[in-house]
Protein backbone atom coordinates (compact mmCIF):
# COMPACT_ATOMS: atom_id res chain seq x y z
CA UNK A 1 0.00 0.00 0.00
CA UNK A 2 1.68 3.24 -0.65
CA UNK A 3 1.31 5.81 2.26
CA UNK A 4 -0.57 8.34 1.83
CA UNK A 5 0.98 11.89 0.93
CA UNK A 6 -0.74 14.16 4.36
CA UNK A 7 -1.11 11.10 7.23
CA UNK A 8 -3.54 12.28 9.55
CA UNK A 9 -0.48 12.65 12.44
CA UNK A 10 0.59 15.33 9.94
CA UNK A 11 -2.19 17.06 9.88
CA UNK A 12 -2.60 16.91 13.90
CA UNK A 13 0.94 18.02 14.13
CA UNK A 14 -0.40 21.26 11.72
CA UNK A 15 -3.28 22.08 14.23
CA UNK A 16 -1.28 21.84 17.05
CA UNK A 17 1.34 24.20 16.28
CA UNK A 18 -1.76 26.43 15.60
CA UNK A 19 -3.03 26.34 18.74
CA UNK A 20 0.83 26.77 20.04
CA UNK A 21 1.44 30.10 18.13
CA UNK A 22 -2.10 31.26 19.18
CA UNK A 23 -1.00 30.86 22.54
CA UNK A 24 2.23 31.94 22.01
CA UNK A 25 0.40 35.78 20.34
CA UNK A 26 -1.90 35.58 23.36
CA UNK A 27 1.03 35.71 25.77
CA UNK A 28 3.06 38.28 23.70
CA UNK A 29 -0.13 40.68 23.11
CA UNK A 30 -1.90 40.38 26.55
CA UNK A 31 1.36 40.31 28.88
CA UNK A 32 4.51 41.04 27.19
CA UNK A 33 4.06 43.84 25.05
CA UNK A 34 1.98 46.16 27.33
CA UNK A 35 4.83 45.80 30.23
CA UNK A 36 7.40 46.57 27.29
CA UNK A 37 9.35 43.72 27.69
CA UNK A 38 11.35 41.84 24.92
CA UNK A 39 11.84 38.37 23.94
CA UNK A 40 14.98 37.02 22.86
CA UNK A 41 15.95 35.66 19.04
CA UNK A 42 14.56 36.64 15.75
CA UNK A 43 11.09 38.71 17.44
CA UNK A 44 13.55 40.12 19.85
CA UNK A 45 15.17 41.70 17.32
CA UNK A 46 11.97 42.65 15.24
CA UNK A 47 10.49 44.12 18.32
CA UNK A 48 13.69 46.53 18.71
CA UNK A 49 13.44 47.45 15.39
CA UNK A 50 9.76 48.00 15.68
CA UNK A 51 10.14 50.36 18.50
CA UNK A 52 13.34 52.40 16.63
CA UNK A 53 10.98 52.86 13.64
CA UNK A 54 7.94 54.38 15.89
CA UNK A 55 10.09 56.23 17.48
CA UNK A 56 12.18 58.36 14.74
CA UNK A 57 8.88 58.63 12.83
CA UNK A 58 5.74 59.03 14.83
CA UNK A 59 3.60 56.36 13.50
CA UNK A 60 1.03 54.70 15.23
CA UNK A 61 0.06 51.04 13.13
CA UNK A 62 -2.80 49.96 14.33
CA UNK A 63 -1.48 46.50 14.97
CA UNK A 64 1.73 45.45 16.26
CA UNK A 65 4.23 45.40 13.04
CA UNK A 66 7.19 43.28 15.20
CA UNK A 67 5.08 40.01 13.84
CA UNK A 68 5.38 41.69 10.08
CA UNK A 69 9.02 42.49 10.75
CA UNK A 70 10.19 39.10 12.16
CA UNK A 71 8.30 36.87 8.82
CA UNK A 72 10.02 39.29 6.85
CA UNK A 73 13.65 38.58 8.46
CA UNK A 74 12.63 35.00 8.62
CA UNK A 75 11.38 34.24 4.97
CA UNK A 76 15.21 34.58 3.47
CA UNK A 77 15.88 32.20 6.01
CA UNK A 78 13.26 29.44 5.50
CA UNK A 79 13.78 29.49 1.69
CA UNK A 80 18.32 28.87 1.92
CA UNK A 81 16.66 25.90 4.73
CA UNK A 82 14.35 24.62 2.41
CA UNK A 83 17.67 23.29 0.21
CA UNK A 84 19.11 22.02 3.42
CA UNK A 85 16.85 21.28 5.79
CA UNK A 86 14.19 18.07 6.00
CA UNK A 87 11.53 20.05 3.92
CA UNK A 88 8.51 18.79 6.83
CA UNK A 89 10.52 20.78 9.38
CA UNK A 90 10.82 23.92 6.86
CA UNK A 91 7.06 23.72 5.92
CA UNK A 92 5.70 23.19 9.74
CA UNK A 93 8.13 26.33 10.80
CA UNK A 94 6.77 28.67 7.86
CA UNK A 95 3.21 27.53 9.06
CA UNK A 96 4.38 28.91 13.07
CA UNK A 97 5.98 31.95 11.52
CA UNK A 98 2.64 32.54 9.25
CA UNK A 99 0.41 31.84 11.75
CA UNK A 100 2.00 33.80 14.64
CA UNK A 101 2.08 36.43 12.24
CA UNK A 102 -1.56 36.60 11.66
CA UNK A 103 -1.86 36.25 15.48
CA UNK A 104 0.12 38.83 16.90
CA UNK A 105 -2.24 41.36 13.70
CA UNK A 106 -5.74 39.69 15.59
CA UNK A 107 -5.23 39.66 19.04
CA UNK A 108 -5.34 43.29 20.63
CA UNK A 109 -2.51 45.03 22.69
CA UNK A 110 -4.33 44.94 26.26
CA UNK A 111 -2.96 44.79 29.68
CA UNK A 112 -5.06 42.65 31.79
CA UNK A 113 -3.22 42.92 35.17
CA UNK A 114 -3.51 46.54 35.33
CA UNK A 115 0.71 47.30 35.37
CA UNK A 116 1.85 44.71 37.26
CA UNK A 117 5.20 43.94 35.66
CA UNK A 118 6.64 41.34 37.38
CA UNK A 119 2.97 39.40 37.02
CA UNK A 120 2.89 40.31 33.33
CA UNK A 121 6.78 38.73 33.28
CA UNK A 122 5.67 35.59 34.97
CA UNK A 123 2.33 35.13 33.02
CA UNK A 124 3.48 36.06 29.58
CA UNK A 125 6.53 33.53 29.88
CA UNK A 126 4.59 30.81 30.87
CA UNK A 127 2.63 31.40 27.95
CA UNK A 128 4.85 32.28 25.43
CA UNK A 129 6.68 29.20 26.56
CA UNK A 130 4.02 26.52 26.74
CA UNK A 131 3.53 27.66 23.18
CA UNK A 132 6.78 27.20 22.02
CA UNK A 133 7.10 23.93 23.42
CA UNK A 134 3.82 22.87 22.21
CA UNK A 135 5.13 24.10 18.50
CA UNK A 136 8.53 21.94 19.41
CA UNK A 137 6.76 19.01 20.57
CA UNK A 138 4.84 19.20 16.92
CA UNK A 139 7.57 19.18 14.94
CA UNK A 140 7.88 22.41 14.04
CA UNK A 141 10.38 25.54 15.35
CA UNK A 142 9.75 29.07 15.78
CA UNK A 143 12.26 30.06 12.79
CA UNK A 144 14.72 32.47 13.41
CA UNK A 145 18.12 31.59 15.30
CA UNK A 146 16.11 27.91 15.90
CA UNK A 147 16.45 27.48 11.85
CA UNK A 148 20.42 28.97 11.70
CA UNK A 149 21.20 26.66 14.29
CA UNK A 150 19.73 23.67 12.61
CA UNK A 151 21.59 24.54 9.47
CA UNK A 152 24.84 24.62 12.13
CA UNK A 153 24.50 21.13 13.00
CA UNK A 154 23.71 20.00 9.38
CA UNK A 155 27.12 21.54 8.53
CA UNK A 156 28.81 19.47 11.69
CA UNK A 157 29.05 22.29 13.82
CA UNK A 158 29.65 21.47 17.67
CA UNK A 159 27.90 24.43 18.49
CA UNK A 160 24.30 23.90 19.86
CA UNK A 161 21.53 25.73 19.15
CA UNK A 162 20.91 26.67 22.81
CA UNK A 163 24.89 28.11 22.61
CA UNK A 164 23.44 30.17 19.14
CA UNK A 165 20.86 31.60 21.39
CA UNK A 166 22.50 32.13 24.18
CA UNK A 167 24.55 34.58 22.55
CA UNK A 168 22.60 36.14 20.46
CA UNK A 169 20.11 37.06 23.34
CA UNK A 170 22.84 38.29 25.34
CA UNK A 171 23.84 41.39 22.61
CA UNK A 172 19.84 41.51 22.47
CA UNK A 173 19.82 42.37 26.38
CA UNK A 174 22.88 44.14 26.10
CA UNK A 175 21.06 46.46 23.56
CA UNK A 176 17.87 47.05 25.52
CA UNK A 177 19.86 47.90 28.77
CA UNK A 178 21.27 50.72 26.52
CA UNK A 179 18.92 52.05 25.07
CA UNK A 180 15.93 51.87 27.36
CA UNK A 181 16.60 50.62 30.97
CA UNK A 182 18.15 48.41 32.69
CA UNK A 183 15.00 47.81 34.58
CA UNK A 184 13.48 46.95 31.46
CA UNK A 185 16.67 44.43 30.25
CA UNK A 186 16.16 42.85 33.69
CA UNK A 187 12.44 41.71 33.86
CA UNK A 188 12.97 40.98 29.96
CA UNK A 189 15.99 38.46 30.98
CA UNK A 190 13.55 37.23 33.58
CA UNK A 191 10.58 36.66 31.06
CA UNK A 192 13.15 34.45 29.06
CA UNK A 193 14.02 32.31 31.74
CA UNK A 194 10.38 31.39 32.56
CA UNK A 195 9.74 30.77 29.28
CA UNK A 196 12.49 29.10 28.68
CA UNK A 197 11.82 26.40 31.38
CA UNK A 198 8.29 25.99 30.83
CA UNK A 199 9.22 24.98 27.22
CA UNK A 200 11.79 22.44 28.18
CA UNK A 201 8.68 20.84 30.06
CA UNK A 202 6.84 20.65 27.07
CA UNK A 203 9.71 19.85 24.81
CA UNK A 204 11.33 16.38 25.23
CA UNK A 205 13.50 16.04 21.68
CA UNK A 206 16.60 17.30 23.92
CA UNK A 207 16.05 14.49 26.82
CA UNK A 208 18.27 11.19 25.72
CA UNK A 209 17.22 7.61 26.44
CA UNK A 210 18.44 4.65 25.92
CA UNK A 211 16.35 1.80 25.86
CA UNK A 212 17.25 -2.08 25.61
CA UNK A 213 15.08 -4.42 24.20
CA UNK A 214 14.79 -8.06 25.32
CA UNK A 215 12.78 -10.05 22.94
CA UNK A 216 12.29 -13.77 21.57
CA UNK A 217 11.15 -12.70 18.12
CA UNK A 218 13.62 -11.61 15.60
CA UNK A 219 11.34 -9.67 13.22
CA UNK A 220 13.08 -7.84 9.99
CA UNK A 221 9.92 -5.76 10.16
CA UNK A 222 10.53 -4.40 13.81
CA UNK A 223 14.06 -3.31 12.31
CA UNK A 224 13.49 -1.76 9.61
CA UNK A 225 10.76 0.18 11.18
CA UNK A 226 13.01 1.28 13.74
CA UNK A 227 16.14 2.10 11.18
CA UNK A 228 13.76 3.76 8.31
CA UNK A 229 11.13 5.01 10.01
CA UNK A 230 12.12 6.04 13.56
CA UNK A 231 15.65 7.08 11.93
CA UNK A 232 17.43 5.62 14.67
CA UNK A 233 20.11 2.89 14.86
CA UNK A 234 20.48 -0.52 17.12
CA UNK A 235 23.04 -2.49 18.33
CA UNK A 236 21.81 -6.00 18.33
CA UNK A 237 23.48 -9.39 20.16
CA UNK A 238 22.41 -12.44 21.32
CA UNK A 239 21.68 -13.95 25.15
CA UNK A 240 20.04 -16.46 27.21
CA UNK A 241 17.35 -16.13 28.89
CA UNK A 242 18.44 -17.18 32.92
CA UNK A 243 15.46 -18.23 33.80
CA UNK A 244 14.08 -20.17 31.19
CA UNK A 245 17.36 -20.96 29.75
CA UNK A 246 15.96 -19.73 25.85
CA UNK A 247 17.67 -17.86 23.56
CA UNK A 248 16.83 -14.10 23.37
CA UNK A 249 17.51 -10.87 21.23
CA UNK A 250 18.71 -7.89 23.00
CA UNK A 251 18.55 -4.95 21.03
CA UNK A 252 20.52 -1.33 22.32
CA UNK A 253 18.50 1.71 21.12
CA UNK A 254 19.32 6.12 21.64
CA UNK A 255 16.35 7.93 21.04
CA UNK A 256 15.18 10.88 22.42
CA UNK A 257 11.89 10.66 25.12
CA UNK A 258 9.70 12.24 22.51
CA UNK A 259 10.18 8.79 20.15
CA UNK A 260 9.72 6.58 23.36
CA UNK A 261 6.30 5.91 22.96
CA UNK A 262 7.15 5.47 18.83
CA UNK A 263 9.45 3.51 19.45
CA UNK A 264 7.50 0.75 22.24
CA UNK A 265 4.61 0.91 19.37
CA UNK A 266 6.73 -0.71 16.56
CA UNK A 267 8.42 -3.25 19.56
CA UNK A 268 5.00 -4.32 20.81
CA UNK A 269 3.58 -4.53 16.86
CA UNK A 270 5.38 -7.22 16.55
CA UNK A 271 6.11 -8.86 20.02
CA UNK A 272 3.41 -7.50 22.83
CA UNK A 273 5.82 -9.79 25.44
CA UNK A 274 8.87 -7.73 24.63
CA UNK A 275 11.13 -6.64 27.81
CA UNK A 276 11.43 -2.71 27.32
CA UNK A 277 14.08 -0.84 29.49
CA UNK A 278 14.24 2.95 29.21
CA UNK A 279 17.15 4.89 30.95
CA UNK A 280 16.61 9.04 30.81
CA UNK A 281 19.78 11.51 30.84
CA UNK A 282 22.05 9.63 28.30
CA UNK A 283 25.16 11.63 27.39
CA UNK A 284 25.94 10.44 23.64
CA UNK A 285 29.02 11.38 22.05
CA UNK A 286 30.08 10.33 18.31
CA UNK A 287 28.28 9.84 15.95
CA UNK A 288 24.15 10.33 17.33
CA UNK A 289 21.62 12.22 15.21
CA UNK A 290 20.81 15.34 17.42
CA UNK A 291 16.77 16.47 16.55
CA UNK A 292 15.65 19.89 17.69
Amino acid sequence: MQKKLFPASELLHCLGILGGTLLYSLGMNLFVVPAGLYTGGIMGLSQLLRTFLLRATGWTPAIDIAGLINYAINLPMLLLAWRRLDHRVVFKTLLSVTSTTVFLSLVPRTGILGGDKLAECLIGGMLCGCGIGITLWMGGTTGGMDVIGMMLLKKGSHTSIGHVNLIWNLVLYAICAAAFSLSTAIYSILFSFVSTTAMDKLHMQNINVEVTVVTKVLSPEMEHEILVDLHRGITRYEGVGEYTGQPVHIFYILVTKYEISRLRAIVCKHDPHAFIVAKDGAVVYGNYKRKI
